[in-house]
């Protein structure tokens, strides 16, 4: 039995980083209703809870844009995140940071508008930014990746 080559592993980490990419924007946004439902009032400490659910939306957060932003594979080598960063991928990566940037853009925009009518804490409408930030060039990156593998 011989070792996988390089090539063997850098695709099968690309398949694990195309599911994980799948993976946690979805429970990022999903947990996004339970922020908002236990979100503290202003001006009151926040309980323990509260706390754990800010770091770990703030810790999942950096995950997924340092992922995002080298492609994974850290622990394979030199050769393999070589192979996992290929044109294709940097393409995919720059199409996906100019999603993010428009979807960013028309979330301001929306809360923007909605400011005069609905009223918001700056901790909430920083949450809602950051939340569409790394979530949207996310899932757009494993969207392409995905229709790429298929072809």
């Amino acid at each position: 039995m011989t070792a996988p080559s390089p090539g063997e592993i850098a695709e099968r980490a690309q398949r694990r980083r195309n599911r994980m990419l799948w993976l946690a924007p979805m429970l990022f946004f999903i947990w996004q209703g339970a922020f908002f439902a236990s979100y503290a009032r202003p001006h009151t400490p926040l309980r323990t809870v509260e706390l754990v659910s800010l770091g770990s939306h703030l810790f999942l957060a950096l995950v997924l844009l340092f992922l995002l932003a080298t492609g994974g594979g850290w622990r394979k080598g030199k050769v393999v995140r070589a192979l996992l960063d290929d044109e294709a991928t940097r393409a995919h990566r720059a199409q996906a940071y100019a999603a993010g940037f428009w979807a960013l853009a028309l979330c301001a925009l929306g809360l923007y508008a909605a400011a005069p009518f609905v009223m918001l804490e700056t901790g909430q409408i920083a949450h809602v930014l950051l939340s569409v930030a790394v979530a949207v060039p996310a899932l757009r990156f494993v969207m392409l990746e995905r229709r790429a593998d298929r072809d």
